[in-house]
């Protein structure tokens, strides 16, 4: 039977080596960088290296598959913040589910970095992440949670500076970084009184 996409469906053999190889991928890529080997990812995977080269010829097509894995775990937590009947609390479980996943895929991003795929993951994040974000952003400032001046479309920016914590040592035990700025990224969007912003 084809999947919507045209493509048939993995059997059951080959779909458990699919995940072995992009998990196995992740991690020597996140240890390694870009020069970690294709043997080297089909022994940890432990499949052989016919098997790997069959279903992923190349390392970029492996990147691929490891960002659309990525993506696709932090879709049904987006979904459920787009969908939220508070508008604001949706957009922080959004935000936070954004950060955590960009902390945990930081070695990831450098290796999509080094291979020159920085404009597929924007392209991505923006699909697939930031258009249902910025849909709850304008929800929660049309319900009057959020400060009026900030364009929905600025969200990525303002992520990106939270997020960026996650790239430094900065984490104290047991509390990451970034929840400290995000509280305050928090605090800022809803300031009842906020100090004009110069505009862009």
């Amino acid at each position: 039977m084809a999947t919507p996409t045209g493509e048939r469906p993995l059997r059951a053999d080959a779909q458990r080596n699919h995940d072995r190889i992009i998990a196995a991928a992740g991690e020597i890529f996140a240890e390694h960088g870009l020069e970690a080997s294709m043997d080297e990812i089909a022994r940890r995977a432990n499949v052989g290296a016919a098997t790997l080269y069959r279903r992923f010829p190349s390392k970029q097509e492996l990147l691929h598959a490891i960002l659309d894995a990525r993506l696709a775990e932090l879709e049904p937590p987006i979904a459920h913040a787009a969908a939220a009947a508070d508008a604001w609390e949706g957009l922080l479980a959004g935000v936070r589910a954004l950060l955590a996943a960009q902390a945990r895929n930081v070695a990831l991003v450098q290796a999509l970095a080094q291979a020159g795929e920085l404009p597929t993951l924007k392209r991505e994040l923006r699909d697939r992440v930031f258009e249902p974000l910025c849909g709850v952003f304008a929800r929660a400032q049309a319900c009057g949670q959020i400060r009026a001046d900030i364009d929905p479309c600025e969200l990525h920016v303002l992520v990106r500076m939270v997020g960026s914590t996650a790239m430094h040592g900065t984490d104290q035990p047991g509390q990451p970084a970034w929840e400290r700025y995000l509280t305050l990224f928090a605090d800022a969007l809803r300031t009842p009184a906020p100090t004009p912003l110069p505009p862009l």
